[in-house]
């Protein structure tokens, strides 16, 4: 059998939509699909569901107030065009629930050609069903889920030897070890440890951000540039300095004003529960959103996702990213963006109520119906995911070289030419031991007392810091976890790209046509990203 086209025609003789399946030419098609009603009207048997016309076949049945029409060559065999447009004729109420009208059909004109698409292959039926169409068309990939799978269950070990870890380390503390009292614990209990990224209570940040020797790099989650040099040797038994404030009045606190007149020092009275003990905020600070915003403000924002091996092996990462505008001008509400050539390694998905359909041929997101974009509110309309199969090299490999009480480790740019990195940052776990020394070869660094070493480069690029190593030990007699002491490693960086390539090129009214001014960010940062 020979399929030319599939269509639906009103009983006017109006095309609502047709696909072709040869080399045939648009008016030929035309032509062959409106000539239909009349060829209806003027045949004789009325009890076939074919008409022969010259050197071609229509087979046709009625969908509610349409026709569904197969156009055919003469040779081909009926059997089969029959099975062909009765399979075809399941499909469109599937994918055009509303019901088949004119208006709906238009509507969902992308979801039915997709659909046919798996019926008809270069003009030759495939032996493809309903329920395996739908498989098809829903993307549904086993070695998605098997990957997804398979990064959850990674991230659930790292979280189980974390919490081991504190265990241990509490243990040792309760029997009198040398790490309990001004440190606190870290407590096991907690289910978020390991996650990265949830703050402590604001009554530990006072004292904790002394020892670390500047306010604002404590543990509430906010991170300054440090005033550490970029080689400094940590001694556990320094005392508490009042003052480092980094230009800010400390606020005065009923508690420490009761300890200092009770002769205690901040730093030796034991933290409440669940203070200080989890790991600090990555959050890297947004340096787009301070750039001037047009009435179109366009935001393309990616999010890496990786576990890393810890011997400097190239690793995949999992990329996913959104596409946010703002409207910040009523007069500019009804406008369409045009986008630049996207990776066709990432599959995309529009928003419900953007025109789906243009998107999918052109490459252009507007609203469906006309409708215009909310003012004075951030919406995202369109989200990307990394395709089963594909994969993206992470930026920066890393290798550690762990000892019993000891770790060295290395960074290096996978790529010299990658775009500059702003900024990278390492959170190094301590578990409660004292640091002895930690020597970055670049960089500024701050230790959170008993807590985490905080490694920072901001900028790392191909001449400039594309490689460089921190050097970290800690007291020998508590370094007893050897080699699994200072893991995992927490990653966090930022760079102003998109991996999936994602752009606006130019911003277009839908009123007059005329091109609109706008502003637009990319930018890739960490979401769960770290070395064990």
């Amino acid at each position: 059998m020979t399929v030319i086209s599939a269509g639906v025609v009103s009983k006017q003789g109006r095309i609502v939509l047709a696909r072709q399946f040869t080399d045939i030419s648009r008016v030929r098609v035309e032509g062959l699909l409106s000539a239909f009603p009349r060829l209806l009207d003027s045949s004789v048997n009325k009890q076939v569901t074919y008409i022969d016309a010259g050197s071609v076949r229509y087979v046709y049945q009625p969908v509610e107030d349409l026709f569904l029409v197969l156009v055919t060559t003469t040779k081909s065999n009926i059997v089969e065009d029959l099975e062909t447009l009765h399979l075809m004729g399941r499909l469109l109420p599937e994918y055009v629930p509303e019901g088949v009208t004119e208006a709906n059909l238009e509507l969902r004109a992308f979801e039915v050609f997709f659909a046919l698409d798996e019926v008809v292959v270069c003009g030759k039926r495939g032996n493809s069903t309903v329920e395996q169409i739908r498989t098809y068309l829903e993307m549904d990939s086993y070695d998605e889920r098997m990957a997804l799978e398979e990064k959850q269950r990674q991230m659930e070990e790292a979280r189980k030897i974390t919490a081991e870890h504190a265990r241990k380390m509490r243990e040792r503390k309760m029997g009198g070890g040398p790490t309990g009292g001004a440190y606190g614990g870290i407590s096991s209990e907690d289910p978020n440890y390991g996650g990265f990224g949830a703050s402590s209570s604001s009554g530990a940040a006072g004292s904790m951000s002394m020892y670390a020797g500047g306010g604002a790099g404590g543990v509430d989650g906010t991170f300054a540039a440090p005033a550490s040099s970029t080689s400094m040797p940590v001694t556990a038994a320094a005392a508490p300095r009042s003052g480092m404030s980094l230009g800010k009045a400390r606020k005065t606190d009923i508690s420490s004003k009761i300890q200092k007149e009770m002769g205690v020092t901040a730093l030796s009275v034991p933290l409440a529960a669940g203070a200080g003990q989890q790991p600090p905020s990555m959050d890297l600070p947004v340096t787009a959103a301070a750039a001037a915003q047009e009435a179109v403000n366009i935001i393309i924002e990616e999010k890496m996702s990786a576990a890393l091996s810890r011997d400097g092996e190239p690793a995949a990462v999992d990329i996913k990213g959104e596409l946010t505008v703002t409207v910040t001008d009523p007069q500019c509400d009804h406008v369409k963006l045009m986008l630049t050539p996207v990776s066709d390694a990432f599959t995309f998905r529009a928003h419900a109520k953007v025109n789906k359909a243009l998107f999918a041929s052109d490459q252009v997101l507007t609203m469906a119906d006309g409708k215009a974009f909310p003012v004075q509110q951030p919406v995202t309309i369109l989200r990307w995911r990394q395709s089963s199969g594909a994969s993206t090299p992470a930026p920066i490999n890393f290798t550690c070289w762990p000892e019993q009480s000891s770790i060295t480790i290395e960074y290096e740019l996978a790529d010299p030419s990658t775009p500059p990195l702003r900024p990278v940052r390492l959170a190094i776990p301590l578990y409660g031991t004292t640091p002895q020394a930690v020597q970055p070869s670049c960089g500024t660094c701050q230790v959170i007392a008993g807590e985490h070493v905080i490694w920072t480069m901001d900028v790392v690029e191909g001449h400039q810091n594309a490689s460089g190593h921190i050097e970290i030990s800690v007291d020998s007699d508590q370094g007893s976890n050897g080699e699994e002491l200072f893991f995992p490693v927490q990653v966090a960086l930022s760079s102003e790209i998109s991996v999936a390539h994602v752009g606006v090129s130019e911003v277009v009214s839908t009123q007059n046509g005329q091109a609109v001014r706008f502003s637009q960010q990319s930018r890739l940062i960490t979401d769960h990203v770290f070395v064990q």
